[in-house]
């Protein structure tokens, strides 16, 4: 049974790290749900949501220029900076405990934010030394964004249960010690072997060839289709007046879609054998299913196509990253992953700012929306045969 939902040794190991890690953060959020740091929903008002939006910026301000390289710096002792993110969150939550209604929330929770970006940038850089070869790669990174998705349910299902009969602060305490249950656990991760660091023009060559570049291109469209149809459904459904079951029913269809791309994505690279076509499947689905909704614009495809925007997104990502690790330096995959990771915030931001302040209709937005897929979508193929094509020429 573990081994069926964690992946066998030693993945089971880093799989174990970030059940509780995530699950933890999810105390975290619950925990502050109550305050002004984190109380703006998407129902709210348009300025509120946009600050909200600025915000989740924030923590990627250091991502990219300090927390990859410093990822890097100590990257065949990868497990240890695992094991010290989820020690630095742990002691940060015990402060905020004693600190919920002080100014001194402030700094702490942004340390909290900026120490589980660093965590899930080296996350992602620890993959591909724990999987046997890179077919893998797609299934290993799916069997985690999934197991994050459920320990985030469960823990803020559990915090929210607490919430409600006490405070935030046993909340906050209880998180703390999950996380230094995963820090625990991160230290058992088996340590990398130690590669030399390329050189810039080496890096900058292989993260700037044709693959990662039409691939991440790609990604972006899906990833701010995210913000995008979301905020978008959101603010047209507040102002049509529409009952509260059916926000609930939205967001469990965004967090199911999310989660059914995590068991279609391995299936797919097991068919399509490469990690490419699984962007232009993801760029295709959503492009579909938006243009649908968009002519028979009703609840049920106003449902089905957020379902199909976050699973379009799921499997790209899958996808992505596994190129990602498959592609990029092995001793450069924290800068790579933070580069990319800060991009595809950027991007998530832009997207629901759009909703937002230009306001455009649901169907005219999801048909905004599929006509941008479409032309991501010739535009990738089109490039990804251009590359295959030289690197078909290239071969003696």
């Amino acid at each position: 049974m573990f081994t069926r939902i964690f992946g066998a040794m030693p993945l089971a190991r880093l799989s174990t790290t970030h059940a509780l890690g995530t699950g933890a953060d999810a105390f975290f959020t619950v925990s502050l749900a109550g305050s002004v740091f984190f109380n703006v929903s998407i129902g709210a008002a348009r300025p509120r949501t946009i600050g909200y939006l600025v915000l989740t910026l924030a923590p990627f301000v250091l991502l990219a220029p300090l927390v990859g390289p410093l990822v890097d710096r100590f990257g065949h002792a990868r497990p240890a900076v695992a094991a010290s993110t989820c020690l630095g969150r742990g002691i940060l939550c015990l402060f905020a405990a004693g600190n919920l209604h002080t100014l001194l929330l402030y700094p702490e929770a942004f340390g909290i934010l900026i120490l589980d970006k660093a965590y899930a940038i080296t996350k992602s850089a620890l993959v591909p030394s724990l999987v046997a070869d890179d077919s893998n790669l797609v299934a290993a990174n799916s069997r985690l964004t999934r197991i994050s998705t459920l320990s985030g349910l469960v823990g803020g299902a559990i915090a929210a249960g607490i919430l409600s009969v006490t405070n935030a602060v046993p909340v906050l305490q209880i998180a703390s010690l999950v996380y230094f249950a995963g820090a625990i656990t991160a230290l058992r991760i088996p340590a990398e072997t130690p590669t030399e660091m390329p050189s810039s023009a080496l890096e900058h060559r292989e993260l700037q060839s044709l693959t990662i570049r039409f691939a991440a291109g790609a990604m972006m469209i899906l990833r701010a289709g995210i913000g995008f149809v979301v905020f978008l459904v959101a603010f047209e459904l507040k102002s049509a007046g529409d009952p509260t079951w059916f926000f609930g029913l939205i967001a469990v269809c965004g967090i199911a879609g999310g989660l059914a791309g995590t068991f279609a994505s391995p299936i797919l690279r097991h068919r399509l054998h490469r990690e490419e076509p699984l962007l232009a499947f993801a760029l295709i689905l959503t492009a579909a299913v938006s243009v649908v909704a968009a002519a028979h614009l009703a609840h049920p495809t106003i449902a089905a196509a957020v379902f199909a925007v976050s699973f379009g997104a799921s499997i790209g990502r899958q996808g992505f990253d596994s190129l990602l690790q498959r592609d990029a330096p092995d001793a450069a995959r924290g800068r790579s992953f933070a580069r990319f990771e800060t991009l595809f915030q950027l991007l998530w931001v832009l997207g629901a700012l759009g909703a937002v302040v230009l306001q455009p209709g649901t169907g005219q937005g999801l048909a905004i929306y599929a006509g941008v897929s479409v032309v991501a979508l010739v535009a990738y193929v089109a490039g990804t045969k251009t590359r295959r094509g030289a690197a078909a020429n290239e071969t003696p």
